[in-house]
C-alpha cells in the first residue's frame, strides 16, 4: 500500500489538481458599480402607483365589509400587500383595474335564454298555442 502513494503518477496527479483548484480559486469576477438609469428607477414608481391603486380599491366600503367577513384586518392586508412583488402587485393592479362592477351580464343573458327555453318546452309538452293579437 505505501508503494501506492511513493508511486509518481499520484504524485503527478495530486500536483495537477492542486496547480488546477489554485487556478480557478485566483480568477474571480470583476465587481463593477455604475449610476441606475433613469429607466431602472421609475419601477419604484410604478410600483408606488399600482399600491395607491390597490389601496384606494381597498378603501370601498363593500369590499372592506367583505375582507373583514372573511377574517382579515387592517394590519394583516398592509403587511399581505408589502410582501407581493413588483409584478405581481401589477398584475393585481391591472385586474382590479379591469373588473366590471356589475358583471359583465353574461350570466343574466344565459338565465334569460333557460327561461325562454322552458316556457317554448312547456307550451309544446301541453299542446298550447299562443296568439298574438
Amino acid at each position: 500500500m505505501q508503494s501506492l502513494f511513493g508511486a509518481p503518477i499520484l504524485r503527478i496527479t495530486a500536483l495537477c489538481l492542486i496547480l488546477t483548484m489554485s487556478t480557478l480559486v485566483t480568477f474571480t469576477p470583476r465587481a463593477e458599480a455604475a449610476l441606475v438609469p433613469t429607466s431602472l428607477s421609475m419601477v419604484s414608481e410604478g410600483r408606488a402607483q399600482d399600491l395607491g391603486a390597490v389601496q384606494k380599491v381597498l378603501e370601498n366600503k363593500e369590499v372592506k365589509a367583505k375582507l373583514v367577513a372573511l377574517g382579515y384586518s387592517d394590519a394583516e392586508i398592509s403587511s399581505r400587500l408589502s410582501m407581493l412583488s413588483d409584478a405581481e402587485l401589477h398584475k393585481l393592479s391591472t385586474q382590479m383595474n379591469s373588473l366590471d362592477a356589475g358583471g359583465d351580464g353574461l350570466g343574466l343573458v344565459i338565465g334569460l335564454l333557460v327561461i325562454v327555453l322552458l316556457v317554448v318546452v312547456i307550451v309544446k309538452v301541453a299542446d298550447k298555442t299562443i296568439t298574438i293579437r
